[in-house]
C-alpha cells in the first residue's frame, strides 16, 4: 500500500482522514509547494529545490526551522523506496499551522510529501493558445509556487475546452508571463528569449538550468518583458518544467519551424548537461 509523509510521520494514502478543516492551506490557500523528480533514489536538483521553498516560506513568514535538510531528503528517499519507486514525482507541501483567521495564530509550518509516478513531458504539444482572461501579477511571491494556482487551474480548464494541449499566460501589462504548468522559452534567429520574472512568471529550476546551460555555451540569451506579437514572429517556442521539455508547434493558428539547431543541441545534451547536474 502506498504511503505519505505527514509531519515527518509515515502514513497510507488510503483510508485516512488526515487533513482537518483547520488546515490553513484549504482555507486559505496558506502555504507552498515544490514538485521534485526523483531517479534511482537521486532528487534532481534538490539543492535548487529547496533553496526556492525555504525562500518562498520566508516570504511567506512561515517558520521552517524545524525542518532538517537531510533529514527531509532522507525521509523521501525512504518514501519512494517503500512505495516502490525508481522514478517518482514528489510534491512537498507546507502549509501554516493551524489558528487564527486571516491574522494567523503563529507561523509555525506543517507539511506533508508524497510520491507517484512520474510522467514525462510530452515532446510536442501541437495546439497552443493564449489565456489573458486571468492575468498573473508581478510580486514579491510571484516566484515561488503558492497554494493558490486559480489563474493556471482557470487556463488548464480553457485548454481542456479548446482540446489544446498548451495555454499561454499573460501579466497585467499584456506581457507574455508562462504557459499552464511550465516556463516558454523561444529562439529567434541566434537568440534564446524568455520572459523576466518581473513578469510574474514563476523561478522555475529548469528554466534556471537551461539559462545556466545558454550561457556557459556563449548561447545570447534575453530575458525581457515580451508583447504576444514578439512570441508570435519567433522561429522556435518549448517550455520546460520538471516533467521534461516540450516543444510547441503552434500558437493560436501560427506554425513553427519543426526543428532549430540551437534546440536541437539543447535537447541531445539536456540529459548530459542537465539532469544528471543534480
Amino acid at each position: 500500500m502506498s504511503q505519505l509523509i505527514l509531519n515527518g510521520e509515515y502514513y497510507p494514502v488510503e483510508g485516512n482522514q488526515l487533513l482537518s478543516t483547520t488546515n490553513r492551506a484549504f482555507l486559505y490557500g496558506d502555504g507552498i509547494f515544490e514538485t521534485i523528480k526523483l531517479q534511482n533514489n537521486i532528487l534532481l536538483f534538490w539543492e535548487d529545490h529547496y533553496n526556492r521553498m525555504i525562500n518562498g516560506a520566508r516570504a511567506l513568514s512561515l517558520d521552517c526551522s524545524k525542518i532538517s535538510k537531510d533529514d527531509l531528503k532522507a525521509s523521501i528517499i525512504k518514501l519512494a523506496e517503500q512505495n516502490s519507486l525508481l522514478t517518482a514525482r514528489v510534491r512537498i507541501q507546507l502549509w501554516r499551522s493551524p489558528g487564527g483567521l486571516f491574522t494567523p495564530a503563529d507561523n509555525s509550518v506543517q507539511y506533508l510529501i508524497n510520491a507517484t509516478e512520474f510522467t514525462t513531458a510530452p515532446s510536442l504539444k501541437r495546439s497552443c493558445f493564449f489565456f489573458e482572461e486571468v492575468p498573473l501579477t508581478y510580486s514579491s511571491i510571484s516566484r515561488y509556487k503558492t497554494c493558490n494556482a486559480l489563474p493556471y487551474i482557470l487556463a488548464s480548464i480553457k485548454r481542456k475546452e479548446l482540446e489544446a494541449d498548451e495555454m499561454i499566460l499573460f501579466n497585467t501589462d499584456g506581457f507574455v508571463s508562462e504557459c499552464t504548468s511550465s516556463n516558454i522559452f523561444w529562439l529567434k534567429g541566434d537568440t534564446l528569449c524568455t520572459p523576466s520574472l518581473e513578469t510574474g512568471c514563476i523561478e522555475g529550476i529548469i528554466r534556471k538550468q537551461i539559462l545556466s546551460y545558454a550561457k556557459q555555451h556563449h548561447i545570447k540569451v534575453v530575458e525581457g518583458q515580451f508583447f504576444k506579437e514578439e512570441l508570435l514572429h519567433a522561429d522556435f517556442v518549448f517550455s520546460t518544467n520538471t516533467a521534461g521539455i516540450s516543444q510547441l508547434a503552434c500558437i493560436e493558428g501560427k506554425h513553427y519551424k519543426e526543428n532549430h539547431a540551437l534546440f536541437e543541441l539543447l535537447k541531445n545534451d539536456y540529459p548530459k548537461d542537465i539532469l544528471n547536474n543534480s
